[in-house]
């Protein structure tokens, strides 16, 4: 009886003694993949913050082109404006204002 709990505790030795080199054996293989999946974050990490400051830089050249379309309209309507009244001036006075052709 004595024999078979010594046989149980050694079993349990080294099974607990395979397990630990397993675990060694795992974490040194598993080493390099780790870092490697560290530097990758990393290099994520990067790319999202260019992509936030390019997010920004967007938003700001829309808001610049909204206000160019903006002006866009305006100067269009002063142009019409301004064309029409020569058109009608230019018949009442003596030198007529060319057509222009836009």
């Amino acid at each position: 009886m004595v024999d078979m709990e010594l046989l149980k505790a050694i079993e349990e030795m080294l099974d607990r003694k395979l397990d630990e080199k397993l675990d060694r054996k795992l974490d040194e293989k598993l080493a390099p993949i780790n870092q490697r999946l560290d530097r990758i974050e990393q290099r994520l990490d990067g790319v999202e913050q260019r992509l936030d400051r390019v997010e920004q830089r967007l938003d700001r050249v829309e808001d610049e082109l909204c206000e160019v379309k903006e002006g866009l309209a305006e100067v269009r309507t002063g142009v019409n404006t301004l064309l029409e009244w020569a058109d009608e001036v230019g018949g009442a006075i003596a030198f007529p204002i060319p057509k222009m052709n836009l």
